[in-house]
């Protein structure tokens, strides 16, 4: 599901698909857009925005079962 379409969540249901809060999401968005910035535009370009990158991954972790 694209971060456009998870605005429409509540606070529980945003939390219940990828296990953190907006806050902590907009916090890690915001610690990682310098760091994916910073590496050069050489190779392949990302389809996906930085959110939607955080959000694929927060999904797998939440999802994965060891």
């Amino acid at each position: 599901m694209p971060y456009q379409e998870l605005q429409r969540l509540s606070v529980g249901e945003f939390k219940r698909l990828c296990g953190v809060s907006w806050e902590t999401f907009g916090e890690m968005v915001e610690e990682l857009r310098p760091h994916l910035e910073h590496q050069g535009r050489r190779g392949g370009q990302n389809k996906l925005s930085l959110e939607d990158q955080l959000l694929v991954a927060l999904e797998y972790w939440r999802e994965y079962r060891s």
